[in-house]
């Protein structure tokens, strides 16, 4: 779940990119749906995956601190984040120098980067984020991810996930039976984050995931982590 990340001219983009940001936090402070989790096995997947440098693509990368602090202690050479928000990007610019190696942030829609990319990464990473469109559109980004990853090179993803035979409607039900727990959100919030969820999240079973996996490109496909809810999946594709 991301802020709203529509383009708007003027003071109306800063008013909607901060009340968005302001529930975004909250979510990922409060640990709602397992980020800290997520990156911390995201970071041992890449202290144990490389044993020389590599390049990181962050794919809809935000303001990049949980990324930054999943790469803290890896030998990542260059890193490369997307994002449709600049103001996100903004933020991102300082938390990237943090990081000892080159950096780079691109504004615009990340489906569109993906498509148009060449330059070639040994990492890419999307989290949260690939659920925002339908199969055919996850595969596209995939199949883009797949053609300029490095020999070698891994896509890992925590996404919105469920199990075998789960429809979207099940799953949205699940999603629904945790909000009353979520204390630290307004009312007004609640009915932010949840209306967003119902209208943009298009979540995948499990061997939906493997197989758009396959269909990609990808020799393989493991589980990485699952959230205590079993709402969210980290995947590896190799």
């Amino acid at each position: 779940m991301r802020p709203d990340q529509q383009e708007v001219d003027g003071s109306s983009a800063g008013e909607l990119f901060q009340q968005g940001w302001q529930v975004y936090r909250k979510m990922v402070d409060n640990n709602y749906l397992f980020h800290r989790e997520a990156y911390a096995t995201l970071h041992r997947a890449l202290a144990g995956g490389f044993d020389g440098p590599f390049r990181f693509l962050d794919i809809a990368c935000g303001d990049a601190t949980a990324s930054v602090g999943a790469l803290r202690g890896t030998r990542i050479a260059e890193y490369h984040g997307i994002d449709l928000s600049r103001p996100a990007l903004e933020l991102a610019a300082r938390a990237l120098d943090a990081l000892d190696c080159r950096h780079s942030l691109e504004q615009g829609d990340f489906a569109e980067a993906l498509a148009r990319r060449s330059a070639p990464v040994d990492v890419a990473w999307v989290g949260l984020s690939l659920h925002h469109l339908q199969a055919s559109g996850k595969l596209q980004a995939m199949r883009d991810i797949r053609r300029f990853l490095g020999s070698g090179g891994i896509f890992l993803a925590y996404e919105n996930a469920g199990p075998d035979g789960e429809s979207r409607d099940e799953w949205l039900r699940r999603w629904d039976r945790q909000e009353p727990g979520w204390s630290a959100f307004t009312r007004d919030e609640l009915v932010q984050v949840h209306d967003h969820v119902h209208g943009c999240d298009y979540p995948e079973t499990d061997s939906t995931w493997r197989s758009l996996g396959e269909d990609a490109g990808f020799d393989s496909t493991s589980e990485l982590y699952r959230s205590p809810s079993d709402l969210f999946r980290l995947y590896r594709f190799k």
